[in-house]
């Protein structure tokens, strides 16, 4: 019995540990927001952006230059990699990655 409770004890702490690790993580950080399609291109083209990110699964995320960080879906692949190149000189230093 005291050798199951010494395998249980620490094998429950370790979960507990890892839980603890893994929530935080997964939480959406209170300078992150989620926004329509719309208000990411409107803000995209104002020229506040400084790196754009897109996924396989058509999430898009924006970093702005305060710091701030927006999330949206875009409608189709690659739709901000053509707004990027439809908007021009307020976009022309954002870095831009792709899954």
């Amino acid at each position: 019995m005291r050798k199951r409770f010494g395998i249980l004890l620490p094998s429950l702490l370790i979960a507990t540990a890892l839980a603890l690790a893994y929530f935080p993580l997964t939480r959406q950080p209170s300078d992150r927001m989620s926004v329509s399609w719309n208000s990411a291109v409107t803000v995209l083209q104002s020229g506040q952006v400084t790196r754009a990110f897109q996924s396989h699964h058509l999430d898009v995320t924006l970093q702005l230059k305060n710091g701030s960080v927006l999330t949206t879906k875009e409608p189709t692949i690659d739709a901000i990699s053509y707004e990027l190149r439809k908007c021009g000189d307020p976009c022309k230093n954002v870095v831009f990655a792709t899954e």
